[in-house]
């Protein structure tokens, strides 16, 4: 069975709570930091399938988190889901070619949250099934 281990790098309590509470619900194994620099130490310590990654942060912004993890082999593999209250085309764009998986606005509906992360979760299973197989 693949691991379903999550990072939320959130530097507001009270929504990384709130999202770690639901997806503890679901199943996941729930990490929560909430800067980023503490997001880039624990990112390079441990592997997350899942990143949930706020853009504007304390430390070092989620734009170069993304740019970091999707540039290093080790961690490449981890789907990043950006929970923002940026909500310009431009900002979603760049996420993207950052290599953002997906992208969703605050205030965000925590079922098309809950729904992306568990989407990505059905492929990573499937992924594994593939390659163990």
């Amino acid at each position: 069975m693949v691991n379903k281990k999550i990072i939320i790098v959130e530097d507001d309590r009270d929504i990384s709570s709130f999202i770690a509470y639901n997806l503890s619900k679901e199943g996941f194994q729930v990490e929560q930091v909430f800067d980023g620099v503490s997001a880039m130490q624990k990112i390079k310590e441990e592997v997350f399938n899942i990143v949930i990654l706020d853009i504007m942060l304390p430390g070092i912004d989620g734009f170069e988190i993304c740019k970091e993890i999707k540039s290093d082999l080790r961690y490449a593999r981890s789907f990043i889901v950006v929970v923002s209250a940026k909500s310009d085309e431009q900002d979603k764009l760049y996420a993207h070619l950052l290599g953002a998986d997906c992208y969703l606005t605050k205030p965000f509906n925590l079922a098309n949250l809950l729904g992306a992360v568990n989407e990505i979760s059905e492929s990573l299973g499937r992924e594994y099934l593939v390659r163990k197989g």
